[in-house]
């Protein structure tokens, strides 16, 4: 007998039976399914977020009060501690410390014609912007000048917004709301557009307004800052460093190293993916155990068919192979529509979970983004060939008696 004509027999045997082959195939696909989406999905967030981080470097870390979220020209409630310029002396003066970059962060409503964005300002030294966001650069314009008070550089995504016709040029308007405890109203001149930049850890830099140091100090009413970049000599030196802040302030204020942020993150979801992966692998043994149970019931119901074929001439191969054929094929349509099934979910996980964007310190936007799955030709061809082998060993042992199953007692079955 022709191997098709095994697998026409076996596809027929399947349809003669459709509620329990599409529960058996479904439950393969469930777990072929749940393994792809998970690996992937782990594999995409922990590559987002390395390359985020090699966006500001793995030698950089960010100081902050540790009270309660304070707001730039807000009210501090329980804040213990606010950063000032002499906190930036003295950390500058730190062995293994390259710079120190203050910064004021507000949450903020950019509007423009028609359009209105959900966004973030961010006062800061312009000069330094580039070396704190490594290979941003400017789309058009100039960089705001220190001591103008009205000009800011504004994000690509603030400029060109998606599905709008209106779009920002050079030496145009915007006004800005600010957020926080009490809301205010800022009008800046562009003056320069950065170009497409995407996520870094602690900011959407496409969704920024950037206006100088000073022109925030005036602006914002403080001279307490959100927060402060500590760049390090090396990325040897952050673990030093940070201990020696740490030494210093106590509990004063929070030091985040991004690199063991990334570390901790990576680990977490490593954890979750071998438990839900689990979970995908105990559907598959769930599966496994139907695609027997499903076979022996065929066995017994074809018990008269083996014995005809037997008495016809069939070897017991072509026997266990028209058995084994079904779990083959069961395997087959589980992985294929498990794969397809799991492509669709790791996109969908990708667009529900928030990557870390936002776990910078207080006073910053908190916010999250979306990261794409990362599909290997490893790990397709494990979620189609897994299934497939599950279901041969399932089989196995059933396809196994009916072809060791006597003819003339086969014969005799009622």
């Amino acid at each position: 007998m022709r191997i098709s004509d095994i697998f026409k027999l076996a596809f027929k045997a399947l349809r003669d039976r459709k509620l329990r082959s599409v529960l058996t195939i479904v439950g393969i696909m469930i777990g072929s399914a749940v393994i792809l989406a998970l690996v992937a999905s782990s594999s995409g967030l922990s590559t987002g977020i390395q390359a985020q981080v090699g966006k500001i470097g793995a030698n950089t870390l960010t100081v902050s009060s540790a009270g309660q979220f304070f707001a730039p020209g807000g009210s501090s409630g329980t804040q213990s501690y606010k950063l000032t310029q002499q906190d930036v002396n003295t950390i500058k003066s730190f062995q293994g410390v390259s710079d120190v970059i203050p910064y004021y962060s507000q949450r903020a409503t950019i509007s423009y014609a028609s359009n209105s964005i959900q966004g973030e300002l961010i006062g800061v030294d312009t000069s330094a912007l580039f070396t704190m966001y490594r290979g941003l650069s400017l789309y058009s314009g100039s960089l705001p000048d220190s001591y103008d008070p009205s000009a800011a550089a504004v994000g690509y995504s603030i400029a060109f917004p998606t599905g709008s016709s209106d779009q920002l040029s050079i030496n145009q308007m915007i006004s800005t709301t600010l957020g926080g405890s009490t809301s205010s109203s800022l009008t800046f001149l562009v003056k320069g557009i950065l170009s497409e930049y995407g996520r870094v850890l602690f900011s959407n830099i496409d969704e920024t307004i950037f206006i100088s140091l000073q022109s925030a100090q005036i602006l914002l009413k403080t001279q307490y800052f959100s927060g402060l970049y500590v760049i390090t000599d090396t990325p040897a030196d952050v673990t030093t460093v940070q201990q020696e802040i740490e030494s210093y302030y106590g509990t004063q204020v929070r030091v985040m190293n991004a690199g063991s942020m990334v570390s901790t993150v990576e680990s977490i979801t490593s954890q979750m993916t071998v438990f839900l992966g689990s979970i995908g692998g105990v559907s598959l043994f769930v599966a496994a155990v139907g695609i027997t149970n499903t076979m022996f019931v065929s066995v017994m119901e074809r018990t008269r068919e083996i014995g005809i074929l037997k008495a016809l001439g069939y070897r017991p191969k072509q026997i266990m192979g028209m058995f084994l054929s079904e779990a083959i094929l069961s395997g087959v349509i589980g992985g294929v529509g498990g794969t397809i099934l799991g492509y669709a979910l790791s996109f969908i996980i990708g667009g529900a979970l928030p990557m870390f964007g936002g776990f910078g310190p207080p006073g910053q936007t908190r916010s999250s983004t979306t990261f794409t799955p990362v599909f290997t030709p490893e790990l397709i061809a494990f979620s189609l060939l897994f299934p497939i082998g599950v279901a041969v060993l399932a089989g196995l042992y059933p396809a196994w008696r009916a072809s060791r199953m006597n003819a003339v007692v086969a014969l005799k079955y009622e």
